[in-house]
């Protein structure tokens, strides 16, 4: 290489200047998103296993990591999850139904982040519900002392996406995750979060 490459290409990665070299974009922050009527009520179920008996339908195994927008991982957060169950009812005095609760689950649950940022959690997907047709979990990121950093919700492409039930309008896709089947009885999905 000649001198005056090997200057340009010291100049681009900012030795010469001073500049951050190769400067990289940041990750687009998920959007915030509804709590819903339904956060949970009571002493946390502070495990990541939503699913305390034998299951009655497809285990979904979701999982993913809590990100800056420079991509380094949020190490030591709590990601904080409630869903309906499979049948679309929530564990909540407002949520019409609650004789016909499934046993086995726990309609709630949370995950400390590893020091990649990375989280997860067996659950089950989602069910529908009248006012609220689009399939989705609502969490929630805390830092250890209980400081809120996001409130959202993950939705899923192939049972339709968010539609128009995500206050996110036009970055539903930051919410939006692939429902892949791993085996017979499980499911799969992951999803980054970025803050």
């Amino acid at each position: 290489m000649n001198r005056r490459k090997l200057v340009r290409t010291a100049m681009a990665a900012g030795v010469l200047t001073g500049a951050a070299p190769f400067a990289v974009a940041e990750l687009p922050r998920t959007p915030r998103d509804y709590t819903g009527p339904f956060y949970p009520r009571g002493p946390r179920n502070r495990t990541n296993d939503l699913i305390a008996g034998k299951p009655r339908t497809d285990v979904l195994s979701l999982a993913g990591r809590v990100l800056t927008p420079a991509g380094s991982p949020h190490a030591g957060v709590v990601v904080d999850i409630w869903q309906a169950d499979p049948n679309g009812r929530y564990k909540h005095p407002r949520d019409r139904g609650q004789d016909a609760l499934l046993e086995e689950f726990l309609y709630w649950g949370e995950s400390t982040t590893d020091g990649g940022g990375a989280f997860t959690f067996r659950t089950y997907v989602p069910g529908s519900y009248p006012a609220r047709p689009a399939q989705h979990i609502h969490y929630k990121v805390w830092t250890e002392d209980r400081e809120p950093l996001l409130t959202s919700q993950i939705y899923f492409a192939q049972l339709g996406g968010a539609g128009r039930y995500a206050r996110s309008d036009g970055t539903t896709e930051l919410q939006t995750t692939d429902l892949l089947r791993e085996t017979d009885t499980v499911l799969r999905a992951t999803i980054d979060i970025v803050i």
